[in-house]
């Protein structure tokens, strides 16, 4: 296997990186499409000096698995065997015998962890694994076992992690070093000069639109059930506000999970109530969510799968109180009538923008938004929609089919690839002229990664729709937040690994 040094040409920011690279096990955390791949093959060719040593590079999916050896590819002449992609599609056995002859191994993280526990995958020859996106290196992801064998069976290999957005808050971050043995951070964004002229823009617009009076009025018949449960919460001491738009359903989703711990130990009839409330809650809260984001036919599929499941005692309560009938009677009275107006306007970006093959990425949180919106815009003139969406479910896509489509649409046959969040994560889809998010994301990682899919070879527009008034602004105020909120984070990350590594060389 050679290196194909006359092809390569790295950006100083980059070999700066890499110098850090090679001295630390480093996160590095660099803006999409600034080349976090291109210095992961740096530290490849200086760690396969040794004709033993082999490398590890893992991804959170096939088709990210894929683009990784495809570019490394460019760079080596090497065969099949040598840069070797490893799935759950190829046996155990087969596995077993294939690491043998390979230098670099590209895998899912749920094929190498089956490997390891199989002993099929010994690590003591691999001198470098590389964790992309890394921060999902926490809880039990299988990114945290990996690393935790590779320490046993190697205790000197070299890490190295990915991350465009590595989390929001201080804690979160040093939980994925400690998890996955890094003890440094490198970090550049946008601002940082060295970088500053391979950034594409973006040009980011919000689009505001208004809720139409008929799902006004179902929405606020929801929130009058809602207030009637969040005063008993609050009597009971179990939340501090009756404040609509100071609650999120996740305080709720930790309130329930820390009743149903409760309920292991005392089994009185109030401890069953309050998670009753708390899930009727919770039910109202997403209710919300599906009408101001989505519109009103995603809301009363919700509705009939509630009725069908009548047994479940939140269920029956909510059916049972006369301003949440009244809502469920407004939505299928408005279904055919009244329509979120974000297709419309969806609809109408497009055909304005629809000029010398522009390309758009739709970006929506659901996947029957996704197909709504795929027939939505199928029979417009010039406008070819394709879903992308995961594996999971019926009809789900394969991870071929996965990178079928993705060629597909680098080839011109589709011109809008409607996306669920499959395609937030790492992937390049070549030349997207637009991001469009049908409605923000309270994640700051994810509003970077939506973001990363745009500009990568020239300037893009990044359109966020909104609407006023609704979970969707606070959604949007929430992500910005978060995003700011990760850069502090990371520059403090960066000063406690630091102090650490100051007081340990005191101790020597």
């Amino acid at each position: 296997m050679r290196f194909l040094k006359d092809k390569f040409k790295p950006r100083l920011y980059q070999e700066k990186i890499f110098s850090d690279c090679v001295k630390n096990n480093c996160l590095v955390v660099l803006p999409t499409g600034l080349g976090k791949t291109i210095i992961a093959l740096m530290l490849s060719v200086y760690s396969l000096k040794k004709e033993e040593n082999k490398i590890l590079f893992l991804a959170p999916t096939k088709p990210l698995v894929e683009q990784h050896r495809k570019t490394f590819k460019e760079f080596f002449e090497a065969g099949d065997k040598d840069l070797l992609v490893v799935s759950g599609e190829v046996s155990p056995s087969e596995r077993r015998e294939l690491y043998k002859n390979a230098r670099i191994v590209f895998a899912t993280p749920q094929t190498i962890e089956n490997d390891l526990l199989t002993k099929s995958l010994n690590l003591e020859n691999f001198t470098l694994v590389i964790f992309d996106e890394c921060h999902r290196g926490i809880g039990d992801y299988a990114y945290c076992f990996i690393s935790s064998v590779y320490k046993k069976q190697n205790e000197k290999g070299r890490v190295l992690g990915l991350s465009a957005s590595p989390g929001s808050n201080k804690e979160k971050i040093l939980e994925v070093c400690r998890n996955l043995n890094l003890n440094e951070v490198v970090h550049m964004d946008e601002k940082n000069i060295e970088v500053t002229p391979y950034i594409k823009e973006k040009e980011i617009t919000k689009i505001e639109l208004e809720l139409p009076k008929g799902l006004e009025s179902i929405k606020s018949k929801l929130e009058l059930s809602l207030k009637k449960r969040l005063v008993l919460l609050k009597r009971k001491g179990l939340i501090e506000t009756i404040d609509v738009n100071k609650i999120n359903k996740r305080t709720f989703l930790i309130l329930q999970n820390g009743l149903q711990a409760k309920l292991r130990e005392d089994k009185s009839p109030e401890i069953f109530e309050d998670i009753s409330l708390v899930a009727e809650v919770v039910k109202i809260l997403y209710a919300l969510e599906l009408l101001q984001t989505q519109g009103v036919k995603p809301l009363i599929s919700y509705f009939e799968t509630m009725k069908k499941q009548m047994r479940v005692k939140a269920n029956r309560s909510l059916y049972s109180d006369a301003d949440f009938r009244e809502a469920v009677k407004e939505g299928f009275e408005a279904e055919g009538k009244v329509e979120h107006p974000k297709f419309e306007k969806l609809k109408e970006i497009i055909l304005d923008n629809l000029v010398s093959n522009a390309k758009f990425i739709v970006f929506t949180q659901y996947r029957n938004t996704g197909k709504r919106i795929v027939e939505y815009l199928k029979d417009v003139k010039f406008v070819k929609p394709v879903l992308f969406i995961g594996q999971a479910g019926k009809e789900g896509l394969t991870q071929k089919q996965q990178l079928e489509v993705i060629e597909n649409f680098d080839k011109g046959k589709y011109n809008v690839l409607v996306a669920t969040s499959v395609a937030e994560e790492g992937l390049h889809i070549p030349s997207v002229d637009y991001a469009i998010f049908f409605e923000p994301v309270p994640s700051g990682l994810r509003m970077i990664q939506r973001r990363g899919r745009v500009g990568r070879t020239k300037v893009g527009k990044v359109l966020v729709m909104y609407t006023k008034g609704c979970i969707d602004e606070k959604y949007l105020y929430v992500s910005n937040a978060k995003e700011k909120k990760m850069k502090y984070a990371i520059e403090d990350v960066k000063e406690s690994l630091n102090n650490l590594k100051q007081k340990r060389l005191g101790d020597f």
